[in-house]
């Protein structure tokens, strides 16, 4: 991108027509009968938009849609991107910049002066508020149907995998720096969903906390489930529990399904996602819902 021409923008934009924002506002106004131009500036922001948006209406999405973590990285590949940066947006020339977390400061002030709209999703594990949100974008992006049709096959999945058989096998999480998802974290609620018991429940840990190996000699999981254990996204210590041999050989003694990152990304977008995954690879590996291990 030409920095001289981002620089004269800017400076004629600010200092040279300090009027021209109500006009361009007018101008964007008569836009909005064919659909607005897009710009969104961080990763779960991106998820949505690959979900819903054409792709002719996509002005850039941010550079993190191409990371081990994005559940869309492949279909990012065709977009342009954008760091997020003041000068880089106001060059792309949106209708609409979405973010789910605030990427840059003072974006509301900025958008709002060239004329576009910043739409801010809510950052949560429910169901309920993931289809507010997809409600949201896709009255913004004029796609008012593809989103009505996601949150229907999105709530069509979470009843069928409520009513599948349940097992009282007991499911232990573990990231490569030893950490573990107990209570109120999204990956519980994705073990729950997968209908299977949580570890972590069971031995009442709350929120994100370093897995005691104590806990693991004494009262071994049935499976472990691993996160974030791909290249690119392994984050490890010399010092974490998942260098611990302990955990080491029962890793090797015990059913070990690993999840990958793109599916626990976002705090619970793709939960149905990773709940199926982990139902489907464990179902692979082992014998399950024998009378004994069935619940329901």
């Amino acid at each position: 991108m030409n920095l001289f021409k981002i620089y004269i923008k800017v400076i004629l934009l600010f200092f040279c027509f300090p009027y021209s924002v109500s006009s361009f506002s007018l101008a964007q106004e008569n836009k909005w009968d064919i659909l607005p131009r897009i710009v969104s500036l961080d990763l779960c922001s991106d998820q949505i938009v690959l979900i819903l948006a054409d792709q002719n209406q996509v002005a850039a999405i941010s550079t993190a849609a191409d990371d081990v973590y994005s559940f869309y990285r492949e279909k990012a590949f065709l977009f342009p991107k954008t760091r997020g940066k003041i000068e880089e947006i106001i060059m792309l020339e949106p209708d609409v910049v979405m973010q789910t977390y605030s990427a840059t400061m003072n974006m509301g002030k900025m958008t709002k002066r060239i004329g576009a709209s910043l739409i801010e999703f809510n950052y949560s594990n429910e169901p309920e508020i993931l289809y507010k949100n997809i409600k949201m974008a896709g009255k913004v992006l004029g796609q008012k149907d593809r989103a009505s049709q996601f949150n229907k096959r999105y709530t069509n999945r979470i009843n069928k995998i409520k009513n599948q058989p349940r097992s009282k096998l007991k499911i232990a999480y573990v990231t490569p720096s030893g950490v573990t998802a107990g209570i109120g974290t999204s990956v519980d609620d994705i073990i729950k969903l997968s209908g299977f018991e949580s570890y972590a429940a069971t031995h009442n840990f709350k929120g994100w906390l370093n897995l005691p190996i104590e806990n693991l000699i004494m009262d071994p999981p049935d499976i472990f489930i691993t996160g974030y254990f791909e290249d690119k996204a392994v984050t490890q210590s010399n010092w974490s529990l998942a260098r611990h041999n302990s955990l080491i050989k029962m890793m090797k003694n015990i059913p070990t399904v690993n999840i990958p990152s793109s599916y626990l990304s976002c705090n619970g977008l793709f939960i149905v996602d990773a709940a199926e995954y982990i139902r489907t690879s464990i179902f692979e590996k082992i014998n399950l819902f024998s009378d004994i291990e069935v619940s329901k």
